[in-house]
């Protein structure tokens, strides 16, 4: 095969000769890294995305469990107050005011003194604030919470146990 190729290529004129070693040389280089590092390169950027991501949805949990913890310290001798549990309807509320409730997927009562609430495709920023905006004042601790970013960027699913204080 090889001495086809060197007859086929002695039969051309030096000047096709010179831009055949070219295409060898440049273009056929230039189309494999145009083929193949070029995609290798995106799916790096995407996940480098990716991490940073999840650092940040990490810091924010960070956050509001140290807000959490600051908001359950006492810091004087007075108790904290507690207050009654807004309920379904209450929270049905809240969630409407701050345009959760066509993104929440179930709200029902988990156990006696629990709810649980369940977004499969939800803005995280806006859930974030809800959360935030809505603690201790609707008479619920979190029981537990689970975030999954989702594919696109400040989405996210989610998952939060709530359940009235002990009494």
């Amino acid at each position: 095969m090889i001495a086809q190729l060197a007859s086929l290529a002695a039969t051309l004129s030096r000047r096709e000769q010179i831009l055949l070693g070219l295409m060898a040389g440049v273009a056929l280089p230039a189309g494999l890294a145009v083929g193949v590092l070029s995609p290798l390169q995106e799916q790096r950027q995407a996940a480098e995305q990716s991490v940073d991501d999840s650092k940040a949805l990490y810091q924010w949990v960070l956050d509001r469990s140290a807000e959490a913890n600051l908001l359950t310290t006492e810091t004087t001798d007075e108790p904290l107050k507690t207050y009654e549990p807004v309920g379904m309807s209450g929270l049905e509320d809240g969630l409407r005011r701050a345009k959760l409730w066509s993104s929440l997927t179930e709200l029902g009562a988990e156990t006696q003194n629990g709810v649980l609430l369940r977004f499969d495709d939800v803005d995280f920023i806006r859930l974030a604030t809800w959360l935030t905006s809505s603690h201790p004042e609707w008479g619920y601790t979190i029981k537990s919470y689970q975030f999954q970013a989702k594919d696109t960027p400040s989405r996210v699913s989610a998952r939060i146990e709530l359940q009235t204080p002990a009494q």
